[in-house]
């Protein structure tokens, strides 16, 4: 009897191995050089698409939509809306994208909860002629749509196609294996895997510099140590909507020893911002930028970089950029403003003006240029820089204005004259609502949004786009800053407080 007993006890645990569903997310390819996890539960809630309290209004407004591109599947929509479980997607779990090493190929991943209610919503997709028919090769259904393919089984289903425009077809094999790969074989069994699922986020993203094409890298690591391992640079961003803004926290996690020295030496020629072109400024400034930095320290560490070091010794102005650099120390600031926000000045602290000295030595090189090109004092401690073409002298092509000086201890270029001596009369950027979280930061930014509305007529919107317009026209600021320079948090606020963005976005 007890063997007997010993018998029917394994047999239940291998039915119930062979009926239990494997985790989705087992599918993430263990390759993966970005992956993010979108939290559709949470921001279905946020935009008012679930609950007792749903838009109903939005949620008939997308199911007509629906209705209308997929004519005489009329009952199969109203099921799923109905029940969005009759998808046979798992609608309340998480949705991840992920993307390969230099994003050569990318994809989703969904969890299957009803592999035949799927079937279903397929074969209905191919009467359309949305899809190809459903096949079934390698241990998975799979479809094409456009450069897409589709593959799925019981447990997950990939939607994955390459940078390359390959046939999609080429791509079952591959997507077959992770839908086959086990618990401890993909992504989802890495550490790295662990840092999302533990943040809180309505989005949160993982990524590493593999994830960026090399044409991109090659610039950005140039001079760096051959062990340089990109893999072991990563970061993980969290993405939260809620009421009035969304915030975003980005955190790096730098493994590799070569980033972390470039990243200390960072550390060692900056500092902590003061604030004090804070009140220099009024507070409708569009755009403002500040940092601190120890200026000839910071030259050596941005000319590490060969393709920096050589922008400045071959430069077609011969100045003395290490001079001009050593004499900061202090905070840094940039304002951009102007009807196109093309008017700037840029201020730094500065310990002298010697450095003007090479200025003057410009003047004899802007006399042979036949008047395309003009250098002359202004006032007692600057100068007026003028050409034709600024391709001339390397820089930007067509007509360039500038002037460059030292005036109560701090440097000054601008490409507007009246910047120069433009006084605050009202509320300054200190008296602004992010004002008092400036001081002591590494790095602070703040972008006036609302002149968006500007460039799209909003009122006179219609279709598709008219709602993402609309959002954006609904934008107050964007503030960045970083606390100790590596890790940053940013924020984009709406000028509705009371409103989630999510909501924002979709009720139109």
């Amino acid at each position: 009897m007890k063997l007997r007993h010993l018998y029917i006890s394994a047999l239940a645990f291998l039915l119930a191995a062979c009926g239990s569903k494997q985790d989705y997310r087992n599918a993430i390819p263990a390759k993966s050089a970005a992956v993010v996890s979108i939290d559709i539960k949470s921001m279905s809630e946020k935009s008012g698409l679930s609950g007792d309290n749903a838009n109903e209004k939005l949620l008939s407004r997308l199911e007509n939509m629906v209705k209308s591109g997929l004519t005489g599947s009329e009952a199969l929509v109203e099921k799923v809306f109905n029940d969005a479980g009759e998808s046979g997607l798992g609608v309340n779990d998480k949705i991840y994208l992920f993307a390969g090493e230099q994003a050569k190929m990318g994809g989703l991943l969904v969890k299957v909860t009803d592999s035949g209610k799927l079937d279903n919503v397929l074969e209905v997709l191919k009467k359309q002629q949305v899809c190809a028919a459903v096949k079934e090769s390698d241990g998975c259904k799979w479809t094409v749509l456009g450069n897409w393919l589709l593959a799925y089984n019981d447990n997950a289903l990939v939607f994955v196609a390459d940078n390359k425009g390959s046939n999609p077809q080429s791509l079952v094999r591959q997507a077959s294996m992770w839908l086959r790969q086990k618990e401890g074989e993909g992504f989802s069994a890495s550490d790295d895997f662990k840092s999302i699922e533990q943040k809180k986020g309505d989005i949160v993203l993982w990524s590493s510099l593999e994830v960026l094409p090399q044409e991109v890298v090659y610039p950005l690591t140039m001079g760096v140590s051959a062990e340089l391992r990109l893999k072991d640079v990563k970061a993980v961003s969290t993405i939260d909507f809620v009421a009035g803004k969304t915030v975003v926290d980005v955190e790096m996690m730098v493994a590799d020893k070569v980033m972390k020295d470039i990243m200390e030496k960072k550390q060692q020629v900056t500092s902590t911002v003061k604030g004090v072109y804070l009140d220099m400024f009024p507070s409708a400034t569009p755009f403002w930028a500040t940092a601190n930095i120890k200026g000839g320290e910071f030259y050596d560490f941005i000319c590490g970089n060969p393709s920096v070091r050589r922008y400045f010794e071959k430069s077609m102005i011969p100045l003395d950029f290490r001079s001009i650099f050593s004499a900061i120390s202090g905070d840094v600031a940039l304002a951009m403003s102007g009807p196109e926000g093309k008017e700037f000045i840029a201020y730094a602290d500065v310990k002298n003006d010697n450095f003007l000295k090479s200025f003057e030595r410009l003047k004899p090189l802007a006399a042979l240029s036949g008047g395309q090109v003009l250098l002359r004092n202004y006032g007692d401690k600057g100068y007026e820089f003028k050409t034709t073409d600024g391709s001339l002298v390397g820089l930007p092509a067509g007509y360039i204005e500038l002037w460059i000086g030292v005036k109560n201890g701090k440097l000054y270029v601008t490409n507007k004259e009246s910047l120069i001596d433009r006084r605050v009369l009202g509320l300054s950027l200190r008296n602004s609502k992010w004002g008092n979280r400036v001081e002591g930061q590494r790095f602070f930014m703040a972008s006036d949004l609302t002149s968006l509305n500007n460039i799209f007529d909003l009122k006179k919107l219609r279709g598709a786009m008219a709602s993402a317009l609309v959002f954006f026209g609904g934008l107050d600021y964007l503030t960045v800053e970083s606390a100790d320079g590596d890790n940053v948090h940013i924020e984009i606020l709406m000028k509705d407080k009371n409103k989630n963005p999510l909501a924002t976005l979709l009720d139109y």
